[in-house]
């Protein structure tokens, strides 16, 4: 997703401050949003679209092929909450040719939907599927892989509920079904997968503390490595904001992130099985909560 234009009545990204929502449940409120509201933090304009020039020429570096779609002009608005649209992430999962459309939990952000589905729609041919009535699902709480050990789909139970991920399965039919409860307000602020070159799911890396006892046990009895970080290299805790090194995008044997993990022995252990790391600091958009993965959405 393209930056939003600087305009008359609009100064920028988040020209306002950033905006405070959460969904259906306490845990669901964006950490990062309250840190940036108590500090009055307003983004610098110059450093936000350098940030995110920087942040593209990274995943090219990296090797992926890049779909760019335009901001919608019609959520460029004063009120400054509909930048959170940038997130394209949020907005839904493309699986093959179809589109799986988001219902927010978070009321405010409906409209990005709605707008993102016809960007997608129209920009890349898909097929738009919605949810059932009663299923909550936002992009943020799916991480879903294919791996030389089968599809994996790890789902939140933050800001989406159970009925969202079910629907979502009977489509994709994963030969791994995972669904995480957390304190992260989407999946994609605690957890992501580590894929080696040869693409198969070499580890975890989660903020095993944010998660529910039963979360922690579903994800140990996969047999999969588990590497637990420190809550810094996620949202963050008590007054200290995380840096959001877990937000990110991977491939077989690539990881992009905003930052190195912080956590002692998991830089260390990404290069040991060959991991080629790409970081690209995000600051701006840090403070919105988001990061890399929030930024992208895979097209399978």
């Amino acid at each position: 997703m393209g930056l939003a234009p600087v305009t008359d009545k609009v100064k920028g990204m988040w020209h306002k401050g950033y905006p405070l929502h959460q969904g259906e449940t306490e845990s669901s409120i964006n950490f990062a949003t309250e840190y940036a509201n108590k500090h009055g933090i307003i983004p610098d304009q110059d450093l936000l679209r350098r940030e995110w020039l920087d942040f593209v020429d990274t995943l090219l570096l990296a090797g992926f092929h890049l779909h760019i779609v335009p901001f919608p002009e019609a959520l460029n608005r004063p009120d400054s909450l509909y930048h959170d649209a940038v997130f394209i992430r949020d907005s839904g999962l493309i699986f093959r040719s179809i589109w799986i459309k988001s219902r927010f939990s978070v009321k405010d952000r409906s409209l990005e939907g709605e707008y993102h589905t016809k960007l997608i729609e129209s920009k890349l041919g898909k097929t738009v599927v919605t949810l059932p009535e009663g299923a909550f699902l936002e992009g943020g709480d799916i991480n879903y892989i294919e791996t030389c050990q089968g599809n994996y789909y790890f789902g939140g139970l933050s800001r989406s509920n159970k009925q969202g991920h079910d629907f979502v399965r009977e489509i994709i039919r994963p030969d791994h079904y995972i669904l995480i409860e957390s304190d992260g307000y989407h999946l994609d602020t605690v957890l992501t997968p580590v894929l080696t070159a040869d693409n198969c799911l070499a580890a975890i890396i989660v903020t095993l503390d944010s998660l529910t006892a039963e979360s922690r046990t579903v994800l140990k009895d996969l047999g999969v490595k588990i590497i637990e970080i420190s809550p810094l290299d996620s949202s963050g805790v008590g007054d200290a904001l995380g840096d959001y090194a877990v937000n990110a995008l991977i491939a077989p044997g690539v990881m992009v992130n905003s930052s190195e993990f912080n956590t002692p022995g998991v830089e260390a252990y990404l290069e040991s099985i060959g991991i080629e790391r790409h970081v690209t600091p995000l600051s701006s958009f840090r403070y919105a909560g988001g990061s890399v993965h929030c930024l992208t959405n895979e097209i399978y």
